[in-house]
């Protein structure tokens, strides 16, 4: 049964804009692989890590993608707050801030390095990698949050639009934790840990995909004037 609703114009604009954020990221995030690989000499997709290009003016171009994937993805969080049925739904609340919290982490993991919180010039105690490990860990946590809590919020939704989407958000968050032990297993023994890290990017980035569509197919739903 279809219980969506028409919506006014102006979110209808709002939702479009949104859906954008979505639906960008994926696309810009494998154009920069593929030009990555191609700037660093002797990249091996297979065994190298999926950031490969670390000092230089190149390392300031990757740093200013993660900017833009970070607010790109705080503008799909903002979206779900305005697109997601149910609003009083305490799932989706803890789900949609889980979204923003996870844009603005791939955010400040691009900016910090920008101005000047690099190992060379690092003045706190705490080892440099170990707060990387931290912020990634942070990330990925507010990601599975998401995509559970989101999932999970949604469980008895059968409209037209998310009817379904429960589902694979569930699926996709129970995936990515299954992966993410596995990166963590070929890292330890040096199997193919390049593959592997991307596989679990790629779903991270494809599900952030996936929403944007959907926030895309709302916004067409029949307009109010």
């Amino acid at each position: 049964m279809d219980n969506t609703t028409n919506i006014p114009i102006e979110k209808q604009n709002k939702l479009l804009f949104y859906s954008i954020c979505g639906m960008v990221p994926m696309l810009l995030f494998a154009v920069w692989l593929i030009v990555a690989a191609i700037i660093s000499p002797g990249y091996n997709g297979n065994g190298d890590y999926i950031s490969p290009v670390t000092v230089g003016f190149y390392s300031m171009i990757q740093n200013l993608v993660f900017v833009v994937l970070g607010l790109l993805s705080i503008g799909l969080g903002f979206g779900l707050r305005i697109g997601l049925p149910s609003p009083r739904n305490g799932m989706l609340k803890l789900g949609v801030w889980s979204v923003l919290i996870f844009g603005l982490s791939v955010f400040l993991g691009g900016l910090l390095p920008l101005i000047g919180l690099l190992p060379e010039n690092y003045l706190v105690i705490v080892p440099y990698n170990l707060l990387t490990v931290i912020g990634f860990a942070f990330t990925f946590i507010a990601y599975i949050a998401a995509v559970l809590l989101i999932g999970q919020g949604l469980k008895y939704e059968d409209n037209i639009i998310w009817g379904g989407y429960s589902r694979y958000s569930l699926v996709t968050g129970v995936i990515f934790i299954i992966l993410q032990i596995l990166l963590i297993i070929v890292i330890f023994y040096n199997i193919y840990p390049g593959v592997s890290q991307r596989i679990l990017i790629i779903i991270l980035w494809v599900w952030i995909l996936v929403t944007g569509v959907k926030l895309y197919l709302l916004s067409k739903k029949e307009i109010i004037q």
